[in-house]
């Protein structure tokens, strides 16, 4: 008699096809519509900012000699009316959106570099040297940072874009190393860490290797946070006079020159520049909380 095999039952886990991390981090994101929201905003300014001379045929500082001196309300020749120079405001706010973002990522990536390294060899390390380190932290974070920013961009009595880049940059990692530095204490008394420890595996390997790729999911979410604070901190910056000069197109220099009382009647002038800072901030912000809650289903109750 010959044996009939007899089928097995498949688990329904066996049928469910292989879900990656980064897919399972985008599907629980895509749930969060407020989320996803910040996303669409954060990606239409981008090629906003991107595709500036496609979107408006008026030179962001072509001066217009005719209507110079009287600001000219939004209409469809100027979608965002003009300044008191003539110049097209439309122009100007896509143009700025390129100086608020190239500022905003820039300096994001300069604090996340500097602070990721600084936080890992304090916490992998840890003895005198975290202590050593960590003091220079809080000895930092006892500036108040936006004056801090002040007063080396006074010193320094150059505006240029690349500075306000390095000046936010540079003094706005120390969140970033506090954050990696708990992660990274966390980590290294796992088990596959003394296990790596065990076979010889050098401290660099380690801690490159093994702990900061299991410690990346906040820093990706104090990267996305940073980027609105920076842009804020840039606008902020230009409005006092200290970040981004005339006639380059800028929302804080934007809203500075709005409070001229040649143009108090001119309220688009201070309106549009603002709501812009506002939406760009909201939305990076948005996106921050929907990866937060993505990257740690725990953090948001449950939702996911």
């Amino acid at each position: 008699m010959t044996n009939v095999p007899v089928p097995v039952k498949a688990d329904a886990d066996d049928l469910m096809p292989h879900v990656s991390m980064l897919a399972d981090v985008w599907r629980r994101f895509r749930r969060n519509r407020i989320a996803i929201l910040g996303l669409v905003l954060v990606i239409l300014l981008v090629l906003a900012a991107i595709f500036a001379p496609l979107l408006s045929h008026y030179d962001p500082n072509a001066i217009d000699t005719s209507i110079m001196g009287t600001p000219q309300a939004p209409s469809f020749v100027h979608l965002f009316g003009t300044d008191d120079d003539g110049r097209d405001y439309f122009a100007r706010m896509l143009y700025g959106a390129r100086i608020s973002l190239e500022v905003g990522f820039s300096a994001m990536i300069i604090a996340i570099t500097f602070g990721t390294f600084y936080g890992a060899v304090s916490g992998y390390f840890g003895g005198l040297t975290d202590s050593v380190l960590m003091r220079f932290v809080d000895m930092m974070l006892s500036f108040p940072t936006f004056f801090l920013i002040l007063a080396v961009e006074a010193l320094t009595n150059n505006f240029s874009i690349i500075v306000i880049m390095l000046v936010i940059g540079l003094l706005s990692w120390m969140s970033v190393a506090r954050l990696v530095r708990g992660q990274i204490l966390s980590l290294r008394e796992r088990d596959y860490i003394s296990a790596a420890k065990a076979v010889g595996a050098p401290d660099g390997r380690i801690m490159w290797r093994h702990l900061l790729p299991n410690a990346l999911a906040p820093v990706i979410v104090a990267a996305t946070l940073a980027i609105g604070n920076n842009i804020l901190t840039e606008s902020a910056l230009s409005y006092l006079g200290l970040g981004v000069q005339p006639p380059t197109a800028s929302w804080g220099n934007s809203l500075q020159k709005a409070l001229d009382p040649d143009v108090i009647g001119a309220p688009w002038l201070t309106f549009i520049p603002g709501l812009l800072i506002v939406i760009t901030v909201m939305a990076f912000n948005l996106v921050g909380e929907g990866l937060r809650d993505a990257l740690d289903p725990r953090s948001s109750g449950g939702r996911a």
